[in-house]
This record gives C-alpha cells, sequence and structure tokens, in this order.
C-alpha cells in the first residue's frame, strides 16, 4: 500500500505514524509526503518527498492527479484546509478514489462557520449563538462577552475575546486576518463586505475538551477520541489530558449524523458548569489534538490503513488510555 499525506509540513510525526500503521497492518508500501514549502521539515522523514503546487494553481488537480497514478496511492491524506476543499470539488471519479474526503455540499458546510452553527441548532446540538460581522447583533449583546473568528477561518485567523464593549474595534481588527472561502483575504475584496468574513460568538465558559470523532472510509461512525485540553499555543492544543470519550459518545453520533465524513473529524466543546457540552468549533481533518491521544495509546492511521486494505482495526485503534498528559515541544531537524 503507497500512501500520500499533503500539506504535512510541520507535523512530519504524522509520517512516521502512518509508516507504523503499515507495519502494524503488516503490509510493505510506502509514505510519499508532499508540501509546498521545499524545505518543509517533513522532507527529512521520508525519502519519498514531493513538492506541490499551491492549491489554487491551476496546476494543481493535474499534478495531483500524476502523483495518484504515478505512485499507485492507494490512500491520500491531507491535513489542509484550503487543500481540502479542493479536494470535495474534484469530481466523483475513480481516479480520485483514494482520496479521504468529505463530500462537496458537507465540505462546502463545514468551511462556513455561521452556517455551521445554524445546523447544528436544528439537529438539537448546543453551540454558542453566532451571528455576522456585518449583521446587528444578537438581541441582548450588550453586557455579554465575546468571540470574533474567520467565517471560513483557518489557523485562528481573526481570534479575539472582547466584552460588548470593545465588540465593535474587535470586529475591525478582524478584519485584516480573515479570509474569504478561497483563503484570499478579507480586506480589498470588491465582491464581499470585510465584516461578513467575521463572526460573532457569545463566550461560553468552562472546561475546553478536543474531540476525534471518528467514522470509517465509507463513512460510518466508529468511535470517538477525547482529551481535555490543559494549555493553547498559537490557537493549537499544546498541552492535554487524555479522558475516556464514553461521555462524548451521544454528541459524537449526532455529530456524525449532522455532519457525515470519512475518517476523523476534529471538533472542539466546552462543557459548561451546568454539565451541557457546546461545539464550538469543527475542522475536516487530523487536527492539532490528536497527537495527544496518539501517545495515550489511539492508532487512527493504523485504522485508516486497515479500512483501506479491507481489514478490521482492532478496537484498541480507537481507545485511549486515561490520564495521559502530553505536551509539544520545539525541535529541530536536518533537512539537507
Amino acid at each position: 500500500m503507497n500512501i500520500l499525506l499533503s500539506s504535512v509540513g510541520r507535523r512530519p510525526y504524522l509520517v512516521r505514524w502512518f509508516q507504523e500503521a503499515l507495519l502494524a497492518n503488516g503490509l510493505e508500501g510506502r509514505v510519499i509526503a508532499a508540501d509546498l514549502d521545499p524545505l518543509s521539515p517533513a522532507s527529512a522523514f521520508t525519502a519519498d518527498f514531493l513538492v506541490a503546487p499551491r492549491v489554487d494553481d491551476p496546476a494543481y488537480p493535474g499534478w495531483l492527479n500524476r502523483v495518484l497514478q504515478e505512485w499507485e496511492v492507494d490512500l491520500a491524506v491531507s491535513i489542509n484546509d484550503f487543500e481540502l476543499s479542493e479536494w470535495a470539488r474534484l469530481p466523483n471519479a475513480e481516479q480520485w478514489r483514494s482520496l479521504v474526503r468529505f463530500n462537496s455540499d458537507t465540505q462546502n458546510l463545514i468551511e462556513d462557520k455561521y452556517a455551521m452553527a445554524a445546523v447544528l441548532d436544528q439537529h438539537g446540538i448546543l453551540n454558542p449563538l453566532t451571528w455576522l460581522g456585518n449583521q446587528p447583533p444578537a438581541l441582548g449583546w450588550e453586557n455579554g462577552e465575546y468571540v470574533t473568528k474567520g467565517r471560513f477561518g483557518s489557523a485562528s485567523r481573526g481570534l479575539r475575546f472582547t466584552s460588548a464593549t470593545d465588540l465593535y474595534e474587535a470586529i475591525t481588527s478582524a478584519t485584516g486576518e480573515v479570509t474569504t472561502r478561497q483563503g484570499k483575504p478579507a480586506l480589498g475584496q470588491r465582491k464581499e463586505e470585510p465584516r461578513s468574513l467575521v463572526i460573532v460568538q457569545e463566550m461560553i465558559h468552562g472546561v475546553e475538551y478536543g474531540l476525534d470523532v471518528v467514522c470509517d472510509l465509507q463513512g460510518e461512525f466508529s468511535g470517538v477520541l477525547a482529551r481535555r485540553k490543559i494549555a493553547m499555543r498559537a490557537g493549537e492544543t499544546d498541552r492535554a489530558e487524555s479522558v475516556d470519550g464514553i461521555q462524548f459518545e451521544a454528541l459524537a453520533r449526532q455529530l456524525a449524523e449532522a455532519v457525515p465524513h470519512p475518517g476523523t473529524m476534529d471538533v472542539d466543546v466546552i462543557v459548561d458548569a451546568a454539565g451541557q457540552c457546546h461545539v464550538i468549533d469543527i475542522n475536516p481533518r487530523f487536527g492539532g489534538g490528536y497527537p495527544f491521544s496518539h501517545l495515550a495509546g489511539a492508532r487512527i492511521p493504523d485504522a485508516y490503513v486497515a479500512w483501506a486494505a479491507g481489514l478490521e482495526p482492532p478496537a484498541r485503534c480507537l481507545e485511549s488510555n486515561h490520564g495521559v498528559v502530553g505536551g509539544k515541544m520545539v525541535e529541530a531537524v536536518r533537512i539537507s
């Protein structure tokens, strides 16, 4: 089995974990890493490294097709939001069968945090009150605490925590970071008013958790992994403790129904003082929190490889030991 990991960049641990997944499933093969940056740290972890074009380059689909065919790729995984958006728009053809991707309708939905909030409401899933930065504020907003985000956000662009008093200034500041659905800066866009690309959400107080809602590659719910967030850095989980996912299983099943998907979906939730779970963000890929579940014994890459090979992964792949605390660190690697 040959595996393509695209946009792997600064996460070479995924290269190593998918290499280990081949061995765990008794398979031969190779893990091919690809990234826009020719000096990506991931290039140091595999002899099979490819420099990719930008996903908005007209040559990108042809490049991807050639890679899939020439390297006989059986399983292709990306961890980049904009690349996954491009994958979702590719036609349903045999040449793209190896891509782990959402269908175009679901991808369009999950990219739009404003539309996603409405769908969560329809499915009875608690989430913060949400409105657009260019809309009149919700009734009774004058004394609250709020969060701004990019409507089509990635990498915490436009993230601000603010009181009602400073909300207008926070929205204005956020417009300098947020992007359109295509990843273009909001400022200077003629067709879209920049404030419409910012969402405002009520602040939910409580304990924050990260979840992996995992389905098999056909979209059938398979399990959930969970960890309690201890510290954040640059919008990504920096330290976390693994916890029992069973307390989130009912929510995970609701999410899998509301957002049908293959593979893993990264979900952030806050549990308030009353014990209620509020979904605050969803990403259609391996998130920055998954490594903490892997350190605690989970093996989602093993499950991906097993499913792609037509095998049944052991149940322990989607289980983690509880109470394992992990932290990220800075390390350097020789690239060339």
